[in-house]
C-alpha cells in the first residue's frame, strides 16, 4: 500500500472518470462491511477468544458510525442539500475522527500487552469489556449530537476558502494513523502470532493511512487521489471480514471433514460391535454342544452301574470335546493378540506324523485320510500347529464334503508343505481375495462359524515365517513350514532361538497350555 501511494503521487492530481452514485455505493459498501465485521468479532470474542476481537469490533463500530455521519453530511448522498454538518470544518472533523480512531483502536488491540492483561488479565473481565465497548460506542454519539446542536463550535482544521485541512491538521492526522500502524505491527511481530485476523488487521490500519495520504494529496473530486482514497477505505473496512469468512469456510471445511472421519469411526465402531456380537453368539453356539457333551457324559460316569469299558470309550470322547474347546479358546486369544501385534510363537522341531495323527483324533466322526510322507519333521509350535491343522480340517468339515484329505511332503527348499482338500465344490473365486479376512464368511456358508479360523491360521503361519494360500485350480488349502530351526522374528521384534530337542509327540499336555 505505501509503494502504490507512492507510485501514485505523481498523478494525484490527473481526472478520471466521472461515476454517478459513487459515493452513495462507496458508503452503502463501507457501512455493509464495517457492521458485518463488528458483529462476527464480538461473535468471535464472545467465544472465548479474548478481547483483542473486541477491540478490533470496537474499531470497525467507530467507522461505521462515523460514515452513517458523512452520509448526512456528505451532499448528494442522502439529500442533495443536507443541514446536517454542512459546513467544510464539520464535515472535516467527521473524517479526521473516522481515520483516526479505527487505526487508534487497532493499535491498541494487537499492541504488546503486559503479561497481567492476558488470558487471566483485567481485560477478559465481562464488566470491562462491556465498559470499554459502551464508552467506543458512545463517542461517535456524542459528536453527532454536539454537530447537530452547535456545528460551528469545533475548532478549524481546513481553510474556509479552498476546503483543504492545513498543515497542523494534516501533520496530526499522519502522525496519529502512522504510529497506529507501527505499534500494531510491533505487537503482531513481537508476539509472533498467526492468527489471520491480527494479521489483516495491520493491514486494514494500513490502508487507512493509505486513505489519509491519498485524500491529502488530492485536489478535486473524480481524480485518481479521490479514487485512490475511497478504493483504500474499502480495502481498510473488508479485508478483515474477508479473512474472517475464509477462516469460516475452513472452519467449516475441517468440521465436515472431522464430521466425516467422526462418521467413519462411528460405523466402524458399530461394526465392530456387531462382530463382537456376533463372535460372541457362534462362539457361545460352538461351545455350547462341547459343555453340554461333557456334562452328559460325567453325568453317566456318576452312575456306579456302567461299564468299565464304555466308560473308557466315554473318557476318550470328553478328551475331545475338551481339546475342541481348548483350541476354540486358543483361536480367541490368538486373534485378539495378533490384531495388537504381539502374537508369539515358541516352536520345537516336531515329528510331522505324530502331530497329524494327534490332530486326526479330535475328529473322530470324519472321514479324514492322511498322507504324509514318512520321516518328516518341522520347525513349528506344537499347539500353533494343531491350532492350524485343526482350523483347516473344521472348515473343510463345515464347508466341503468327506472326504477330507491332509497331503504332507517336503520341498527341496527346507519348507514343509501341508495341503488340505475335500471332495466339495471349493471356494468361490470371487471370494478368495477374502478369504483369509477377519470374521469374513462366504456366500451360502453353513451356519455357526465365527469367521475366525481362516484369518487366525494366517497369522499363526506368518508368525512362522511360513506361507498360506488356497489353490483355484485343483482346490485345496496350502500351507507351507520351515523344515529345520530358523531364527523367528515375532512382531513385537523378539528373536526365538532353536531349541535342542525332538518332540515326537508333543501333545496339547506336553506344552503347558492347553486348559
Amino acid at each position: 500500500m505505501p509503494v502504490l501511494v507512492l507510485v501514485g503521487l505523481p498523478f494525484a492530481g490527473t481526472d478520471g472518470p466521472v461515476v454517478p452514485g459513487f459515493t452513495v455505493g462507496w458508503l452503502t459498501l463501507v457501512l455493509a462491511c464495517d457492521l458485518i465485521t463488528v458483529g462476527l468479532l464480538i461473535g468471535m470474542s464472545r467465544t472465548g477468544m479474548g478481547p483483542r476481537p473486541l477491540l478490533l469490533a470496537m474499531a470497525f463500530l467507530w467507522s461505521g458510525a462515523f460514515v452513517v455521519m458523512l452520509a448526512f453530511a456528505v451532499p448528494g448522498a442522502l439529500t442533495a442539500t443536507p443541514t446536517f454538518a454542512s459546513d467544510a470544518n464539520s464535515t472535516a472533523w467527521i473524517w479526521a475522527l473516522r481515520h483516526t480512531g479505527p487505526p487508534l483502536l487497532i493499535a491498541v488491540a494487537l499492541a504488546a500487552w503486559p503479561l497481567g492483561w492476558e488470558g487471566r488479565g483485567r481485560l477478559t473481565r465481562r464488566s470491562t469489556l462491556l465498559a470499554l465497548a459502551g464508552s467506543v460506542a458512545a463517542g461517535p454519539g456524542v459528536l453527532f449530537v454536539w454537530l447537530a446542536l452547535e456545528p460551528g463550535s469545533l475548532p478549524t482544521i481546513v481553510d474556509p476558502e479552498t476546503g483543504s485541512y492545513d498543515s497542523l491538521g494534516m501533520g496530526v492526522v499522519l502522525a496519529i494513523t502512522t504510529a497506529a500502524v507501527l505499534t500494531a505491527l510491533a505487537g503482531v511481530l513481537r508476539r509472533g502470532t498467526s492468527n489471520g485476523i491480527e494479521v489483516w488487521g495491520v493491514v486494514a490500519a494500513a490502508a487507512w493511512l493509505g486513505d489519509v495520504a491519498f485524500t491529502f494529496m488530492q485536489e478535486d473530486r473524480f481524480t485518481l487521489a479521490w479514487y485512490g482514497a475511497r478504493l483504500l477505505g474499502i480495502a481498510a473496512s473488508a479485508v478483515v471480514l474477508g479473512v474472517i469468512l475464509r477462516e469460516n469456510a475452513q472452519v467449516r471445511r475441517r468440521l465436515a471433514a472431522d464430521n466425516h472421519d467422526l462418521e467413519a469411526q462411528i460405523n466402524d465402531l458399530l461394526e465392530a460391535q456387531r462382530l463382537r456380537d456376533h463372535v460372541t453368539a457362534v462362539v457361545s453356539h460352538d461351545m455350547r454342544a462341547p459343555i453340554a457333551g461333557l456334562q452328559g457324559y460325567l453325568e453317566i460316569v456318576d452312575d456306579e452301574q456302567v461299564d468299565p469299558v464304555f466308560v473308557a470309550r466315554i473318557h476318550q470322547r470328553c478328551l475331545v470335546l475338551v481339546r475342541r474347546l481348548s483350541l476354540l479358546t486358543e483361536d480367541l486369544q490368538t486373534a485378539a493378540v495378533a490384531a495388537h501385534g504381539d502374537l508369539e510363537v515358541l516352536p520345537e522341531l516336531l515329528d510331522v506324523e505324530s502331530q497329524l495323527a494327534e490332530s486326526a483324533a479330535g475328529f473322530p466322526g470324519l472321514d479324514l485320510r492322511i498322507d504324509c510322507q514318512p520321516g518328516l519333521v518341522a520347525w513349528v509350535d506344537p499347539l500353533r500347529l494343531q491350532q492350524i491343522l485343526s482350523n483347516l480340517i473344521r472348515n473343510a468339515e463345515r464347508h466341503g464334503a468327506e472326504p477330507v484329505s491332509v497331503r504332507v511332503r517336503s520341498e527341496p527348499d527346507g519348507m514343509v508343505v501341508f495341503r488340505v482338500s475335500d471332495a466339495g465344490p471349493g471356494v468361490s473365486e470371487t471370494f478368495i481375495p477374502r478369504l483369509f479376512e477377519r470374521y469374513s464368511q462366504g456366500p451360502g456358508s453353513a451356519p455357526g462359524g465365527s469367521g475366525l479360523g481362516l484369518s487366525v491360521t494366517r497369522d499363526l503361519v506368518r508368525a512362522h515365517g511360513g506361507t498360506v494360500r488356497y489353490d483355484l485350480t485343483d482346490p485345496a488349502f496350502i500351507v507351507t513350514l520351515p523344515a529345520a530351526p530358523t531364527e523367528i522374528r515375532t512382531p513385537n521384534g523378539r528373536v526365538i532361538s532353536p531349541p535342542r530337542r525332538l518332540a515326537t509327540g508333543a501333545g496339547l499336555r506336553d506344552t503347558g497350555r492347553a486348559g
